[in-house]
């Protein structure tokens, strides 16, 4: 499981260090970076990220407003240079509080923190994760029947909703979310859920709603393997 994270610091040192910590760690990915509060604001409204690593003294709106602003945030590591917030984070429900200039072994450990939050975790195992108007929603991965690549957005097919849901992530993230057994990808712009395979057809499979869903070169031998082997258990 990739974990998205967003950096929040007015200092550019400051996201290069957290930066370079992040690319050690093979279950984060560096996402975007804001260098205010109320930049932050915007992307946190507008994209889904699982991690903020958030300082404190910013302008226009400094951390703890963004804690206090933000509904539905991530899970969030605040940062500083000064050890004087830290009553103020703990009351804002913060994994951890990195005190600058932040090492790797205490960075290490605050990841420990965040990756301990099991509930959190386990909603990601199986649900779907995105953010709609500022509320972060959740959806049951055996209701997914297929995720379409729309370039910067995704749309996702269900069998409780009659009009897909459109939002802004990639489908290169979602793979990383997922293994292969609960979603398949058969093209470079489609993801499905090998439940709702009806069968496959030429080039094409076919969903138990009756969608022909195009299979791409590259993923043709791996797919009718993997989507035979599913059919012959059914």
């Amino acid at each position: 499981m990739v974990y998205k994270c967003l950096i929040i610091d007015d200092e550019v040192p400051a996201h290069l260090v957290i930066k370079s910590h992040i690319s050690k760690c093979d279950e984060l990915e560096f996402c975007a970076s804001a260098f205010n509060g109320q930049e932050a604001k915007d992307l946190i409204i507008n994209q889904h990220f699982d991690l903020l690593f958030l300082d404190i003294e910013m302008p226009l709106v400094n951390g703890i407003e963004l804690l206090q602003d933000v509904k539905n945030r991530p899970l969030t590591i605040l940062t500083s240079a000064h050890n004087n917030f830290a009553v103020e984070a703990f009351e804002n429900n913060v994994v951890d509080y990195l005190l600058k200039p932040i090492s790797l072994d205490r960075f290490l450990k605050a990841i420990i923190k965040f990756k301990s939050h099991n509930t959190f975790i386990k909603k990601e195992v199986d649900q779907l994760l995105y953010r709609l108007n500022g509320v972060d929603i959740a959806i049951d991965l055996k209701e997914v029947i297929l995720i379409q690549s729309l370039g910067n957005y995704v749309k996702i097919y269900t069998s409780i909703n009659n009009s897909p849901i459109v939002y802004y992530n990639s489908l290169k993230n979602i793979v990383k979310q997922f293994s292969n057994k609960q979603l398949i990808q058969v093209h470079k712009s489609f993801l499905i859920n090998p439940s709702f395979i009806d069968r496959l057809e030429s080039k094409n499979v076919i969903l138990k709603n009756s969608l022909v869903i195009p299979i791409g070169r590259k993923f043709e031998i791996l797919l009718t393997n993997k989507a035979n082997r599913y059919l012959n258990n059914c």
